[in-house]
Parts: structure tokens; sequence; C-alpha cells
């Protein structure tokens, strides 16, 4: 055969080759003195669709084992982006890593769409957070995959996921970081968050789930929220509700500022060093 034909050949046979979804995406990039953020995709059996989601990995990160792994909520109309655009998340991860206020760590931003993190028409968020994401990453990334070593939180419905999915999967996470939550009475709620008729409160409300339920054992916890901020009224419910809970650990804030990024961007070192159990800034 002639050398031509032969090349030819062996080039067409390379393109019939299975490629895994995996080795098609580009390699994360790997630097000391930065880390990365990388987006993936997913195609989620409990969404019924292919999702996107952002991967922060911290400088070092493919000579490093056994990191922790913090999964981040975007709020209502906002997406898997946020934390990153908006939030700056990756940006404060890096100064602290590099100054070495905190371990590395790497943070999975999922996209929730409006689905406040809960079974619903659309699909059912909450397998699709905990049991396909969460998994899909360790798989991928050197995590500790352990429920020490794993921490969920998030900002506004975000922070409403956060409570929920922690609450309901004690299992999985060892902290919970709840940033201006959407703790939202029965009057104030999307339909699809308590279900026709409300028939869900209780079964979704984060003050029923913990009355009932009580705290979890061994489940961190951190609320903070904007003295101007609308959502004061269910945080302060929330506050009420943990009183004689016995919590490990609770950290919980009221500073200036609103429910808007420039509030959620200032503290996202302050949140950094809660989930890595790192001691607060004066």
């Amino acid at each position: 055969m002639p050398a031509r034909t032969m090349l030819l050949t062996l080039f067409l046979a390379a393109l019939l080759l299975p490629v895994s979804s995996a080795a098609a995406q580009e390699a994360p990039p790997c630097a000391p003195d930065a880390g990365a953020v990388l987006t993936r995709s997913i195609d989620s059996t409990a969404l019924g669709q292919t999702k996107q989601y952002n991967v922060y990995l911290p400088p070092d990160w493919c000579h490093l084992a056994d990191l922790p792994l913090l999964v981040m909520l975007h709020g209502r109309n906002g997406d898997y982006t946020d934390w990153v655009n908006k939030g700056a998340l990756d940006r404060a991860a890096d100064v602290l890593i590099l100054a070495g206020e905190i371990e590395p760590l790497i943070v999975l931003m999922p996209d929730g769409d409006n689905s406040f993190y809960v079974d619903g028409p659309d699909g059912d968020y909450e397998t699709y957070i905990v049991g396909e994401l969460v998994s899909a990453v360790d798989a991928q990334f050197p995590t500790a995959a352990t429920r020490d070593a794993r921490f969920i939180g998030g900002l506004s419905m975000g922070g409403y996921g956060a409570l929920y999915l922690g609450l309901r999967h004690p299992d999985l996470f060892s902290a919970i970081g709840a940033h201006s939550p959407a703790i939202l009475a029965r009057e104030d709620a999307p339909f699809l968050l308590y279900g026709p008729e409300q028939t869900l409160f209780a079964e979704r409300d984060i003050i029923s789930l913990i009355t009932r339920d009580g705290w979890p054992p061994h489940m961190r916890l951190w609320m903070d929220i904007g003295a101007a901020d609308s959502l004061m009224r269910g945080v302060y419910d929330l506050f009420g509700a943990l009183l004689g809970q016995p919590l490990p650990a609770f950290e919980g804030h009221v500073w200036p500022g609103g429910h808007y990024w420039g509030y959620w961007n200032l503290h996202a070192p302050d949140y950094l060093r809660f989930y890595m159990g790192a001691s607060p800034q004066p």
C-alpha cells in the first residue's frame, strides 16, 4: 500500500475511535501561583438535560491530593458563573491560599436555575447536585471525597438551598454556609418551593425541618446578612429556631449592607475562612 494511502487510512480510523467526554475537554491548567476556573458539562439524568458548571482549582492543584470540596450555590435569576464573575470567589481563594491563611480547596459552582435546589417541574435538582455533580467532581479531581472535607453554601436562594441540602444530607456535608438566605414565609414563597397549596411546607421549610428533626450532630453553621436586607425577618426567625440546638460551631453576623453582590463580594474571604476552619479576621 502506498505510504500516502496508508496515512489517510490511519487518519480516518482515528476519527472513528470513541473519545470520552473527559478526554475531549481541555486539560486544566495547573500553576503554582494562580488557581484556575474550569467550565464543565454533565448529562444529568435527574434533570433530563445537559448542564454546565464551574470548578475552581487552587494553585498547584495537580500536585495536591485529598482536597476539601466546597459546593457553592447561586441565587435566584443567577447561574453557575455568578460566584466568579460577580463574587470574585476565585480571586479571594487565590489570595488566601497563597498567603497561607487557608489550605487549598476545590469549589464546585453548579447551575440551579430558579429551582431553589428542590425537586420541581423541571427536574430533581436535589439529586442533580448531591447525587450527580458531587460524585462527578470527586471522580475528576483530587478531592478527599469525605464528609469532613465537604461543605455546602450559597447566597439568597442558594442560602436556602445550602440549608435544605445540608440538613437533608448530613452524611455528605460537615458545614453549611447561609449567606443572606431566603427563608421565606408561606405567602412569600414561589409556587414551586412549597408545592400545590403549600402541601410541602413542613417538608421544605427550614425552620420546620430544624424544629422536627433537630440540628445534625457535628454540623458547623455560618449565617450572615446585611442589616438593610429585606430577608432579615426570615433570618431572625431562623436564629430563634436555633436557640437550644446543640450546634458544634455557629457563627452569625449582621453586617452593614443589603441584598446585592457588593455585599457578598466584600465578604467572600470571610466565607472561605469559615469553610476552611481558619480564624476570622477582626
